[in-house]
């Protein structure tokens, strides 16, 4: 069995850096990476070169027990042809960032309403993805957060807002008392923690949106500017040595805050340039946190599975941003 060594992307598509795998040929060897790996992996493969104990190797290239097969991304650290840069995978993340820009101008009640329901899909969404992997999120005592915090965001402001989450916090960890199920300690921390994010982001949204139509809309535009700036990123950023996704998403952010805070009267420069890096720090944790509740593990520059994973960045992003503007504002 040939050993094989891999990096960065391919790396994390298969969760190891290193393996032993059969084949007489560099093909057989790759062949069978892709087949235990899987489409992720073999994505990241078309576009990789590959070396034998340090010499460059074509797959008809033969290999023995003692040979290494490296596999090496175009660019080191960098992206690679991956399901991330198709449009239609991120369609449905930009139908709620959409959603949340048109409600911005209507009652706020009704803003409530789609925020909660933002905050609600995301969470069934990550509750499928965690569960494939074997996770254990409980996703019903999750939905309890955004709602409560929400709703006591809209009627008492911050107080209201601290005590939903307290509340939500509270029903996810007492949840397993009645469902022996749930008891693991891996299932309780998972739906906890993924509650808590998405309790803190809808009533993020909502105490925005109690401040004015401007400081949600602020974050909105800032926010899309980073998930545009890192989707480019991924697609065409091998073609610039030092942008990837994480660096994209901050530049977008940065730019897009600095275009808000001087175009906007009513939004002050700093804090809009505070915000905008709140936002920026936000996409990039989003992503991480989305993909190690998604897949077991940190993926920096690669796509988590599911519907909603360009809206992980968003759920963290919105309280950070509201909490620069808190502060700063």
């Amino acid at each position: 069995m040939a050993r094989i060594r891999l990096f960065a992307n391919l790396r994390e598509a298969a969760g190891t850096a290193r393996d032993e795998l059969p084949g007489e040929t560099v093909g057989d060897v790759l062949d069978a990476a892709t087949s235990r790996y899987g489409g992720g992996f073999e994505a990241g493969l078309a576009t990789a070169n590959v070396w034998v104990n340090g010499e460059p190797a074509e797959r008809r290239t033969p290999v023995g027990d003692a040979d290494e097969v490296a596999l090496i991304p175009p660019v080191s650290g960098g992206t690679l042809a991956t399901p991330a840069t198709e449009v239609a995978d991120n369609v449905p993340s930009l139908a709620l960032i959409t959603a949340l820009l048109i409600a911005a101008w209507i009652p706020l009640e009704w803003f409530v309403l789609i925020a909660v329901g933002a905050a609600l899909a995301w969470l069934w969404d990550l509750s499928d993805q965690s569960n494939a992997v074997g996770a254990g999120f409980n996703v019903y005592p999750a939905l309890f957060t955004p709602v409560a915090a929400a709703t006591g965001a809209y009627a008492w402001g911050f107080d209201g807002f601290a005590g939903g989450i307290a509340l939500g916090v509270m029903i996810c960890i007492a949840w397993p008392i009645f469902d022996p199920s749930t008891r693991s300690i891996e299932s309780i921390s998972i739906t906890t923690t993924s509650s808590l994010m998405a309790g803190l982001a809808a009533a993020g949204l909502v105490l925005l949106r109690a401040e004015s139509t401007t400081a949600v809309v602020s974050f909105i535009v800032i926010a899309l500017a980073g998930l545009i700036a890192a989707w480019l990123a991924q697609a065409y950023g091998s073609r610039v040595q030092s942008i990837d996704p994480n660096v994209g998403a901050l530049l977008g952010s940065l730019l897009a805050g600095i275009i808000v805070g001087l175009a906007v009267s009513d939004l002050d420069t700093a804090a809009a340039l505070l915000g905008s890096v709140a936002v920026g720090a936000g996409l990039i944790a989003g992503h991480a946190l989305g993909s190690l509740l998604r897949r077991g593990r940190i993926l920096h520059t690669q796509r988590p599975p599911g519907l909603l994973t360009a809206f992980d960045g968003v759920i963290v992003a919105a309280p950070l941003f509201w909490l620069a503007l808190w502060i700063f504002g």
